[in-house]
């Protein structure tokens, strides 16, 4: 027996149909965080941990001379994190040097990395709490990947944080 091909609309329609089927199949709960409808954070303690959290880890990069650091706010735009952190390093040793004090600087406050990428070639090093992403560049990487182009969308928060 074949099976009829169907007509296919605009992309988007496809798009929305598959996520809407797939939901269905996982049981998705009504009210649950989507990249739509990102989570709401009740308890304003954990916000200001969170915002406390972010200012010593901004100030731990300061210390050691970050350039051109940018801090993002991601809330309401998507469920990866709450916070975009953006350095810039002038060498591999600087840009350890910045991921090094950011995770000491954490970890007196109780705070471990979930992950820590690019570290051993220093050109991105990801360092990832979850609700607080941290980001150190090279210059020349920074430009490629452009991540404030990327999330042009976030406000920036960097005066909050100075």
């Amino acid at each position: 027996m074949k099976h009829p091909v169907p007509q296919v609309g605009p992309i988007d329609d496809l798009i929305e149909a598959t996520l809407q089927r797939a939901g269905a199949r996982t049981g998705a709960r009504a009210g649950a965080p989507t990249p739509e409808r990102p989570r709401a954070t009740a308890d304003p303690a954990i916000d200001e941990r969170l915002m406390a959290h972010l200012k010593k880890g901004v100030a731990a990069l300061l210390d050691k001379k970050a350039e051109k650091l940018v801090v993002l706010n991601l809330q309401g735009l998507t469920t990866i994190s709450d916070y975009f952190v953006l350095a810039t390093a002038g060498s591999d040793r600087q840009a350890q040097a910045l991921a090094d004090a950011l995770e000491m600087a954490l970890k007196a406050e109780g705070r471990r990395p979930l992950s820590i990428e690019g570290y051993q070639s220093a050109v991105w090093i990801l360092i990832d709490y979850g609700d607080m992403v941290f980001h150190v560049f090279h210059d020349e990487a920074r430009r490629f990947y452009g991540l404030e182009r990327l999330w042009g969308d976030a406000p920036d928060a960097t005066a909050a944080f100075r």
